[in-house]
């Protein structure tokens, strides 16, 4: 007879952001779910799109156990944050697997502690999220399931095309309800000892319903519209990059990313996973040399380091790399730095038909 968490690992990597195969993956199962548990989270649908719930009664008839026995142990889970929970239309509580990028391995670093829960998952996490784990998870489909939204919120930084829903500022205003958290990836690398990233921790938001399930179990704060854009206008001149859903609609995060720890922006720094196999990337960047003053402020913030100073004191941009994050232009003090759209592929209408396309993609 299979174990449990082998049973598991098989179910959880059915998930439209499903989970490769490992024994690092085993042993990940192991810290987050008890034997019992590990039976009720069979019992939930690998078949869904992310934050998508089922109703304990729906998880129960698939485990064979009695609802309430299985409503306790989902609680106990969601309580501990290794499952998501969200009120179904009904008003009961719903459950829900976290797929990759939607709870794990963010959850336990979301709220900023650095107890020892943080760093055995902190170091569980690093040995199964290898760069192989998310070149599986992220490249094999054409749809990619997060996009980066230029910076714009701090000058006019000049962009052509960018439509209403590509505005970061449009994305914020557009949530019902806004949470702050902390950047997992930093938080992580924090709690491990690295200290060569000084980029601010704070930075990771929520929307809606991830939103709410954050605020609840005490992982994040409800912020308002303005101290959200706030947080933005400083990531930005941080040089942080505005990571959201690839979708027009129904953006669940964005997170502001960096070159040093951050798996999507460090990944492609460092050179690991060709940017177009991670990334949907819409927009690049196109500079006016003739208005360029040659400050090499531009090379110096570039978070994926796409651009040097040549030999005639002029900013030499690799098109392959470029991510058209827009912080360059942000720096720039004499506006000679534009967006301009790369990419015309139809961008998915809204969260859940991202997924669905994805999941066509992986024949799942």
């Amino acid at each position: 007879m299979a174990d449990v968490y082998e049973k598991l690992a098989e179910h959880i990597r059915g998930l439209v952001m499903g989970y490769p195969y490992s024994e690092a993956l085993i042993d990940l199962l192991r810290e987050m779910f008890n034997e019992q548990e590990a039976e009720v989270a069979l019992g939930l649908p690998n078949d869904r799109i992310p934050l998508e719930p089922a109703s304990a009664a729906e998880v129960a008839a698939k485990c064979g156990l009695g609802v309430d026995t299985v409503r306790e142990h989902l609680d106990a889970m969601a309580e501990r944050f290794v499952v998501f929970s969200a009120k179904l239309p009904s008003g009961e509580t719903g459950y829900a697997l976290h797929q990759v990028g939607y709870g794990v391995p963010q959850s336990f670093f979301w709220s900023g502690r650095e107890d020892e829960r943080s760093r055995r998952m902190a170091k569980l996490i690093l040995k199964y999220f290898t760069v192989p784990v998310t070149r599986d998870v992220y490249g094999p489909v054409p749809t990619k399931t997060y996009k980066y939204s230029p910076a714009g919120l701090v000058v006019d930084v000049p962009m052509q095309g960018v439509l209403p829903y590509e505005s970061i500022e449009s994305i914020v205003r557009s949530a019902n309800r806004i949470a702050l958290a902390h950047c997992p990836c930093r938080m992580s690398a924090k709690i491990l000892g690295r200290t060569d990233c000084t980029h601010s921790l704070e930075v990771c938001f929520k929307y809606d319903e991830m939103a709410d399930f954050v605020i609840d179990k005490g992982l994040a704060r409800e912020v308002s519209v303005d101290e959200a854009l706030a947080v933005m206008r400083a990531a930005e001149e941080e040089g942080l990059v505005h990571m959201v859903d690839n979708a027009q609609g129904g953006i669940k995060h964005t997170c502001n990313c960096c070159g040093h720890y951050c798996w999507n922006v460090g990944i492609i720094r460092r050179r690991k996973i060709p940017r177009d196999q991670l990334m949907a990337v819409y927009f690049i960047r196109e500079t006016d040399l003739d208005e360029c003053v040659g400050c090499g402020a531009c090379a110096d913030i570039c978070p994926v380091d796409a651009v040097v100073m040549n030999e005639d004191n002029r900013p030499a941009v690799d098109m392959d790399w470029c991510i058209g994050c827009g912080v360059c232009a942000v720096k720039c003090p004499v506006g000679c730095i534009s967006m301009v759209r790369r990419d015309d592929d139809p961008v998915p209408k809204d969260f859940s038909d991202l997924h669905k396309r994805i999941r066509t993609e992986k024949g799942l």
